[in-house]
């Protein structure tokens, strides 16, 4: 099912291609930014949600949710380490990909809705939230450069852990 609404969302933007980057023009603008904040944190409510249902389906424990700051913005989190002790690196991949899986969900959803709403408001928030739960969400979250899912997920896919102490120790002595 997942796969299947994300492709349809994507044809569907790949269609009507002209009028989808015809909604990049304004979505810089100053009286766009309160939506895309909104968007951005509903996103990310979602995100966290997936990590700890993920989490519970694999039989590992969520023992917090709550809010951090990161250099100054707050962030939503789930507290989803439990899943290091998951004896499948599957699962565990699984756990750090889950919010990312839900994010382009919801992006899917929002294009198959776009794809049938006139330019308007409505056409516009649909198409916000397409941009940040696809591009955006991949670029930071899938980003094995940064300590988000992407680098845990690297982390099992080498078998390495502690992959930034490891990186920084080998890059020290370079």
């Amino acid at each position: 099912i997942w796969l299947g609404v994300v492709m349809a969302g994507a044809a569907h933007v790949a269609v009507d291609w002209q009028r989808f980057q015809h909604g990049f023009e304004g979505i810089l603008a100053s009286d766009n930014w309160l939506w895309l904040l909104l968007i951005w944190a509903g996103l990310k409510i979602f995100h966290e949600c997936g990590h700890g249902i993920f989490c519970r389906h694999f039989g590992a424990r969520v023992r917090e949710v709550g809010l951090i700051f990161i250099l100054l913005v707050p962030m939503g989190y789930v507290d989803a380490t439990a899943s290091l002790g998951l004896a499948s690196r599957w699962c565990r991949i699984a756990v750090a990909c889950a919010g990312v899986y839900v994010e382009l969900f919801l992006a899917a959803l929002a294009a198959l809705w776009w794809s049938g709403t006139p330019d308007g408001p409505t056409a516009t928030l649909l198409h916000n939230t397409i941009v940040m739960g696809s591009v955006v969400t991949l670029f930071f979250n899938a980003n094995p450069l940064m300590r988000f899912d992407g680098y845990y997920v690297m982390s099992d896919m080498l078998g390495i852990p502690n992959l930034a102490t490891r990186g920084r120790g080998w890059f020290m002595r370079a």
